[in-house]
């Protein structure tokens, strides 16, 4: 699937900023995503967080598949006017879950 320029710009403010803070990024590209995989896994010790990253309009229909993961595993689905929240959650933060 091809990212719109603003779903690029999105990526890369989240990926940029996370690096900064310590964290290990793999970002999902064409051949080795499927449909349902988060949009990044990111890292930093033991800490794993899964995030599906959106740009547009939220919609409560189209929540990520989580249920997939094990029990425990941080998740995030994250808008770009989620920002101090993605902030917040890169710093240490908890991170507040899917469709928060």
């Amino acid at each position: 699937m091809k990212l719109a320029l603003a779903q690029l710009e999105w990526n890369d403010r989240v990926i940029t900023q996370a690096r900064k803070l310590g964290w290990q990024a793999y970002l999902q590209v064409g051949v080795n995503s499927r449909p349902g995989d988060p949009s990044l896994i990111l890292t930093n010790g033991p800490r794993v967080l899964l995030v599906w990253l959106r740009t547009g309009r939220r919609r409560g229909d189209r929540q990520p598949p989580v249920e997939r993961f094990p029990d425990g595993m941080e998740t995030a689905c994250w808008w770009p006017e989620d920002w101090p929240r993605v902030l917040g959650a890169l710093a240490g933060g908890q991170v507040s879950g899917v469709g928060a």
